[in-house]
């Protein structure tokens, strides 16, 4: 457990890339806020995280937040990519953009496209 929140430790991004999605997912389909950056801000605050680790000079504990909250962005938007494909596999639908055309109630599913306008 030490190791979790050391600045160095890949495990923290992953596990703070699916909590990342699961908050911005839940932010998304409940208050209608824009996927995107709803996501790019919690990976922002989750990546904090690295400042825990005060053994880090401070020049490379910057490096590694910066790192690690894109790192926490990229994971999350992967994870619900992947939640979307299932979702929509799930659905008969293969082609996500046609999402739109076909189920109604988009924005009450909890995988959506981040990136849609």
């Amino acid at each position: 457990m030490d190791d979790f929140l050391k600045s160095k430790a890949m495990m923290t991004p992953g596990v703070a890339g699916a909590l990342t999605t699961m908050i911005t997912g839940t932010l998304v389909s409940q208050f209608g806020l824009p996927g995107n950056w709803t996501g790019l801000v919690i990976s922002l605050l989750l990546g904090l995280a690295v400042w825990a680790d005060t053994s880090v000079v401070i020049y490379h504990r910057i490096i590694y937040y910066i790192i690690n909250s894109l790192t926490i962005y990229a994971v999350a938007i992967g994870v619900n990519t992947a939640g979307m494909a299932i979702s929509y596999s799930s659905e008969g639908i293969s082609d996500p953009a046609a999402v739109e055309r076909t189920v109604p109630a988009q924005e009450d599913k909890f995988f959506q496209d981040w990136f849609r306008k």
